[in-house]
């Protein structure tokens, strides 16, 4: 004997009895009509158990599933023997509606403090989406937002193994050509591998919806220092951030003449510029031939931030 039943996730609903046909492949066709047991079944959400004594039943019968149309059984006897059964459910349909999309997308609100994820678009259910830190954070007490970093070797244009030089003028000597100082050229200062080529680059692949990045001065990427050990940067929102060395670097030109014995350059305007150390957390400057990180940003800043040199 086999007992099929209908069950929703509150209570049993009816039961009906066949009996078990020892002919192969006779199919049998249960109607469990609920329409006088309630006012509405979600007929989307049932469980018809099938129970077949010393029998195996396909598929689960106490799986919940769809009876908005016909299911069939096999119910599979020791020697072999199938039938098919056909459960037919009727039922005042409860008309499920789908909660309703989202009319408009509203991304979280940003912060005064900390950090956060840049706003990226509404997908296709109206709900906000985020760029990865990867890709891009904002410094919510700044307002900027900056360039992420992929790990070493991911193969993108931020991976941070990559280095730069800080060529900035075509009139002024920055380069060193293995013998002297000679003045880069625009193709020097847009190659990939200078800070401006690879800002140029990033703003062609509009990163983060942008196409406005820079490398940072000073007084804004001094902004990212925090803690009072190392690592001077929030790794969090950072990761992948070189801590150590080649630091990173600014914008800015280091204008204060302080001539060295063993640095004869140092008297050259704008060979030098500011760079950021967020192993040890300080400024510091070097010839801009020297091969460093950069992390770019965009955006105005509602504040800047200072920083001691090295020590």
């Amino acid at each position: 004997m086999v007992l099929v039943a209908v069950q929703t996730p509150q209570k049993w609903r009816l039961t009906s009895r066949s009996i078990v046909s020892r002919e192969r492949s006779l199919g049998k066709n249960v109607t469990i009509d609920l329409t006088a047991k309630e006012a509405c079944t979600d007929l989307t959400n049932l469980v018809a158990d099938v129970e077949a004594y010393g029998a195996t039943v396909s598929p689960d019968p106490k799986v919940a599933r769809d009876y908005s149309q016909p299911v069939k059984f096999t119910v599979t006897a020791p020697d072999g023997t199938q039938v098919v059964y056909t459960v037919t459910v009727k039922g005042n349909s409860c008309g499920y509606t789908p909660p309703p999309t989202p009319t408009s997308c509203t991304p979280a609100a940003i912060g005064t403090t900390g950090y956060s994820l840049v706003f990226k678009g509404c997908d296709a259910n109206n709900v906000a989406t985020y760029y990865d830190k990867t890709e891009c954070v904002r410094d919510n007490s700044t307002g900027l937002i900056w360039q992420g970093q992929t790990a070493a070797g991911a193969g993108t244009l931020r991976d941070n193994d990559k280095r730069y030089t800080n060529y900035d003028s075509t009139t002024i000597p920055q380069k060193w050509d293995g013998t002297n100082l000679v003045i880069p050229n625009q193709s020097d200062i847009d190659a990939a591998t200078n800070s401006i080529g690879f800002k140029n680059a990033i703003n062609t692949s509009n990163l983060c919806g942008g196409n406005d990045w820079r490398v940072p001065a000073l007084n804004e990427l001094a902004c990212l220092v925090v803690g009072d050990e190392t690592p001077y940067i929030d790794l969090f929102w950072f990761p992948n951030t070189v801590v150590g060395k080649p630091p990173y670097w600014t914008s800015t030109t280091f204008d204060e003449f302080q001539p060295r014995t063993y640095s004869p350059l140092t008297t050259i305007l704008g060979l030098r510029a500011n760079y950021i150390n967020f192993e040890a957390g300080y400024v510091d400057y070097a010839v801009r031939y020297s091969e460093m990180s950069v992390r770019l940003v965009r955006g105005n800043a509602s504040k800047t931030c200072s920083l001691a040199g090295a020590t």
